[in-house]
């Protein structure tokens, strides 16, 4: 198997050896990360933004999360994101995500988080600190198409790609050893074409494929020498910068999750600190604009914990209903983006606790290549832990992984 590097900053060309012709496979690294979205941080309590923003996904991605200490300690909340069937070895081709027909294993993610952090208004009391660990998925119900801008960037690429394939041919057949290559190729398809191999001529066509395999290769690297001064190569590489998958329309996503708190940091004594499911949907308008989100969101929480001067006090069953909604400005394409987020929180079934609510501001910087710093600024929920309103303030860095797409099949 022969793999020609066609473009350093993401795209990738493999042309495997055939009998009569090449065949070519070409692969895209795209920049495919939103506003953070992890399950794991959100059933734990400790999400930047609750109302999650759809995105297509990478393979994996990593959250580091800073709240504490004006920002000066070590960070201590970790999150990791998975999509399993993004990483198998059935490989989706980039027009492919422009449809429905895969939305749930293209969507699902598997999302684990860990915080030791304390109760919310005394975080940093070492005394009071706990290990959590959280579980979620999320899988989207209904996804919003491709707007007709990327579908034009990928029309582009697209036949950027044709040009890039066209041209390595005819380098091939001007090639010097393009003749040898071709002669040994057709006695090996005579060979091929034969019931049965005696001995010398099976070692004739164990030779035929190391000769043909050494011959690709030379022509493989000659290429690459030449490849970045054509002007296939140029265009390919332009579209492939300018291209970003963004969607626009109608949305709905389905999230659940569990949290487990080990209450004396061990992991052989651990109780269920909380659970639920929630949907969220939406409008959303693309890298431009406002995009409108809300959240419908059950948590069950078998043991309510309360800050207290004392210390924790454990509280009963619990059960809350969350409702909300979210608008992101996409400041300049995707670059800045700034969101507020307010949420109300009813109890179920209880008149111990009040109803509360949640206001946050957001805001989003991209860093390129897949990463992104954000930083959350406003009011947690107070009712169920505290009274008089707790401080969300935290610094949050997600990287992707495994943002590679075959451009097409």
């Amino acid at each position: 198997m022969k793999r020609i590097l066609v473009l350093f900053i993401g795209l990738f060309l493999y042309c495997r050896p055939g009998i009569a012709q090449v065949t070519v496979d070409s692969t895209i690294r795209l920049d495919l990360l939103k506003s953070p979205a992890s399950p794991a941080f959100n059933i734990l309590g400790i999400a930047q933004s609750d109302i999650e923003r759809p995105a297509d996904l990478n393979a994996f991605a990593l959250s580091i999360q800073n709240a504490t200490n004006n920002f000066t300690a070590i960070p201590e909340s970790y999150a990791f994101q998975i999509a399993p069937f993004l990483m198998g070895r059935k490989k989706y081709s980039l027009n492919q995500f422009d449809n429905n027909q895969h939305t749930f294993k293209q969507s699902f993610q598997f999302s684990a988080g860990y915080t030791h952090i304390g109760p919310k208004g005394k975080e940093d009391v070492d005394s009071l600190k706990t290990t959590k660990l959280g579980l979620g998925i999320k899988f989207s119900i209904i996804r919003p198409r491709w707007t007709a801008d990327t579908r034009n960037k990928y029309t582009v690429l697209r036949q950027a790609q044709v040009q890039l394939i066209a041209e390595l041919r005819a380098y091939e057949e001007k090639h010097p050893q393009y003749a040898l290559l071709k002669e040994k190729k057709q006695r090996l398809q005579l060979l091929e074409m034969k019931d049965s191999l005696n001995e010398v001529q099976l070692k004739e066509f164990n030779q035929l494929i190391r000769d043909i395999r050494e011959l690709e290769e030379n022509i493989g690297e000659d290429y690459d020498d030449v490849l970045p001064d054509g002007a296939a190569f140029a265009a390919a590489r332009k579209a492939a910068t300018a291209f970003k998958t963004e969607r626009a329309g109608f949305f709905l996503d389905f999230s659940g999750g569990m949290a487990l708190d080990f209450p004396d940091n061990r992991f052989n004594n651990s109780n269920v600190y909380r659970a639920g499911m929630w949907l969220t949907g939406g409008n959303e308008n693309g890298n431009k604009g406002i995009s409108s989100l809300f959240i419908l969101r059950y948590l069950y929480n078998p043991t309510t914990l309360f800050a207290a001067p004392s210390g924790l006090l454990k509280g009963g069953k619990l059960s809350t209903f969350d409702m909300g909604g979210r608008f992101l400005l996409d400041v300049s394409r995707e670059k800045f983006v700034l969101s507020a987020e307010a949420l109300y929180r009813s109890i179920l079934g209880s008149s111990t606790v009040d109803p509360s609510w949640r206001l946050v501001m957001n805001a989003e910087y991209d860093l390129g290549s897949n990463r992104k710093l954000t930083f959350a600024f406003g009011r947690d929920f107070d009712g169920t832990i505290s009274k008089g309103g707790n401080l969300v303030a935290m610094i949050n860095l997600i990287a992707g992984f495994g943002g590679d797409r075959k451009i097409a099949d």
